[in-house]
């Protein structure tokens, strides 16, 4: 009977130790300026690739209200969409792989685009379902965006530019 009685109040214990971890969280949307991703020329028939840099201090993105010490729970993209920029000549192009990567984070492949690319056309990215290591990639402060297209000419001797814009969810726990 007193082995059941220790047994009740640990238990009670722990459930009350694993409630007390959970805490509450809050989901923010986080949205990047218009940021110009880059192919520099020459560029040649087969997969080339675009890269553009965001710099930003996390505690702005999320707000004053939340302290430096928030831990962030979650993160996720639920939007990335591009615009090849207009310019005198432009190839043609299919197909996006699109990855990003920071200073303490591993290139992370976060979605894919197939069809064809048009200028002045938005087009968006069909996501993975698995997104590894945003929250450390925010952490740093700094993220690098690579997109690996198809060029179908054989050759391009002038830059690329497209126009991004990414949306990230954010959970961090209160």
């Amino acid at each position: 009977m007193k082995n059941s009685l220790s047994f009740y109040i640990l238990t009670l214990c722990s459930v009350m130790w694993l409630v007390s971890c959970t805490g509450e969280t809050e989901t923010f949307l986080v949205e990047t300026p218009e940021l110009n991703l880059k192919a520099e020329g020459p560029l040649f028939e087969g997969a080339n690739t675009a890269t553009a840099s965001w710099e930003f201090k996390l505690n702005e993105l999320i707000g004053p209200e939340l302290e430096e010490t928030t831990a962030i729970k979650n993160v996720k993209i639920s939007k990335v969409e591009f615009v090849l920029k207009d310019a005198e000549e432009l190839p043609e192009l299919e197909k996006m792989v699109f990855e990003i990567t920071s200073k303490n984070t591993s290139m992370t492949r976060i979605g894919l685009y197939e069809g064809e690319i048009k200028s002045g056309s938005p087009f968006q990215l069909s996501l993975a379902a698995k997104q590894e290591n945003l929250a450390s990639a925010l952490e740093d402060g700094k993220i690098t965006f690579v997109g690996d297209f198809d060029l179908k000419d054989e050759e391009f001797w002038e830059d690329l530019n497209f126009s991004l814009k990414i949306v990230f969810e954010l959970e961090v726990k209160k």
